[in-house]
């Protein structure tokens, strides 16, 4: 059984199904949760998920560093693929690109949505990604990557459909 804490009051469980039932009958009159609401939970804390808001593609990989997973690494253990590259930001020590959590203000964007950053000079330069994103109370939020210069300049990023504020 792995039990580990990501979030304050967050735990990820993983267990054969017969311990899991027996955690859950133990747990007696405790609600149970819907897909729903845990997808908007882990959207709120800013919860990556592996082939969703993590991607290995042709098109996208996302290393660790840049979805704030360094957690995950561990520098001391022999060759795997990808070392190089961990190894270079380690020791150069940034990324170009970071997840984020985003509160947005517009509509729901149907995703994946390319965010564009509103540049000064009034050209538009690409900024980043919207990853995921939920409606809660009314309220929007999102995940997705964002360009480390627009995140510390605080250049307004705007999605089609509105704009992406970054939160912490």
């Amino acid at each position: 059984m792995l039990l580990t804490t990501q979030e304050a009051n967050t735990f990820e469980l993983r267990a054969p199904t017969a311990v899991i039932t027996a955690l859950r009958n133990a747990l007696g009159d405790a609600p149970e949760v819907s897909a729903e609401a845990l997808e908007a939970h882990r959207i709120l804390t800013g919860t990556p998920l592996y082939g969703t808001d993590i991607r290995n593609t042709d098109a996208a990989k996302d290393l660790p560093q840049e979805t704030n997973q360094a957690h995950a690494l561990h520098f001391n253990k022999g060759c795997y693929l990808g070392q190089e590259i961990v190894e270079r930001i380690r020791s150069r020590g940034q990324v170009h690109k970071l997840f984020t959590k985003f509160t947005l203000e517009g509509t729901l964007p149907e995703l994946p949505v390319p965010l564009t950053a509103v540049v000064a000079s009034g050209e538009a330069k690409p900024a980043g990604e919207l990853t995921s994103a939920t409606e809660i109370d009314g309220k929007l939020y999102a995940l997705g990557y964002a360009r480390r210069e627009f995140l510390e300049l605080k250049k307004t990023i705007t999605y089609p459909g509105g704009s992406a504020i970054p939160r912490s």
